[in-house]
């Protein structure tokens, strides 16, 4: 099983070869028009959408990839409600694998407030998180901000590094990844993190 490093320097690199095929195909589609004999209308289209098919997904996640929105770092008790599961439509061509979310009832601020792990569990760590099972999270500073599809998100704490995930489900954005311990999802930039706001200035 991978560690967290590995999982997002893998996710890095992927992304780092699909800008390179996009690259390609721009730069194709640039000496298309001063080549002789000069690229068909037809070729000219395909190499465009494929450039699009590529670009697409890596600039609508553009944002989450680089910095998430501000986290509040105080671990927060979150007992488990129970679980939501998110499969693809059969009839659909996506390769995306079925995957179980976990909901939770944390105290924010003495508000119980009903929400979602981000975090998406793989099924040797599922069994742990039974009804009325106590964990720590970390919760976004404004819940609404990744509230796309009417669930709120948390983090698990790194209390719980020994937890196997494959991936992380922010609403917005889904990311699959190899089965491993720890939270990859840590790692990354926050809103409020040093080296965010020093990117940003």
């Amino acid at each position: 099983m991978s560690l967290p490093e590995e999982r997002l320097r893998s996710e890095r690199a992927q992304f780092g070869v699909m800008w390179i095929v996009v690259a390609v195909l721009v730069a194709w589609l640039a000496f298309g028009f001063v080549r002789e004999p000069a690229a068909s209308w037809p070729e000219r289209w395909t190499v465009g959408v494929l450039a699009l098919c590529f670009a697409a997904p890596m600039i609508g996640t553009m944002g989450y990839r680089r910095t998430l929105p501000a986290l509040d770092g105080t671990p927060r008790r979150a007992t488990v409600t129970g679980q939501v599961h998110f499969a693809v439509d059969p009839d659909s061509d996506s390769d995306m694998p079925a995957y179980d979310l976990i909901e939770v009832r944390v105290d924010i601020d003495g508000v119980q407030v009903d929400t979602t792990i981000a975090d998406i569990v793989a099924a040797e760590s599922l069994a742990c998180f039974a009804a009325g099972s106590v964990w720590y999270v970390y919760a976004f500073e404004d819940p609404a901000e990744l509230n796309n599809d009417d669930r709120t998100r948390v983090i698990l704490t790194e209390r719980h590094e020994d937890i196997i995930r494959s991936g992380y489900d922010l609403g917005a954005h889904v990311l699959h990844n190899e089965p491993g311990p720890g939270s990859d999802l840590l790692l990354r930039r926050f809103a409020d993190d040093r080296r965010a706001r020093k990117a940003a200035s």
